[in-house]
């Protein structure tokens, strides 16, 4: 899987279909179905949609998006400040279990719409993940 991105090549609007579908290896025209659809029942397409436009990097047109693998440091989880936002903590879990980075915002993101338990848990995160030296 490449990492998740706005495309400049395949859009109709601002390029995040086109960024899902070739992160993933899919339609872009399903992702955009996708969305619509998630519009039309309760909106929910809209603010994911501009969730992404501001999270996701831009992938200019002769750039290449290569998927690496970093290695982990032993069994243990560091707010990293390198690929940070707020803490580090997205950025040290998606070290830790080699993940994008951008996934693990959205799925923090997500959980903040839940009853606010994105937020309670970065916070928890954020104080019980020492800092990467």
């Amino acid at each position: 899987m490449k990492k998740l991105h706005i495309s400049q090549d395949d859009k109709l609007i601002l390029g995040i279909c086109g960024g899902i579908a070739e992160s993933f290896g899919m339609n872009s025209n399903l992702v955009r179905l996708i969305f619509v659809a998630s519009f039309f029942a309760g909106s929910a397409g809209l603010w994911i949609y501009l969730i992404l436009a501001v999270i996701l990097p831009r992938k200019t047109a002769n750039e290449q998006i290569i998927d690496v693998e970093p290695e982990t440091e032993g069994n243990k989880i560091y707010r990293l400040w390198d690929h940070r936002m707020l803490g580090g903590v997205c950025a040290g879990i998606a070290k830790y279990f080699s993940w994008d980075v951008t996934l693990v915002r959205l799925i923090f993101v997500g959980l903040s719409f839940v009853g606010g338990i994105g937020v309670l848990l970065y916070l928890f995160f954020w104080f019980l993940f020492p800092n990467e030296e």
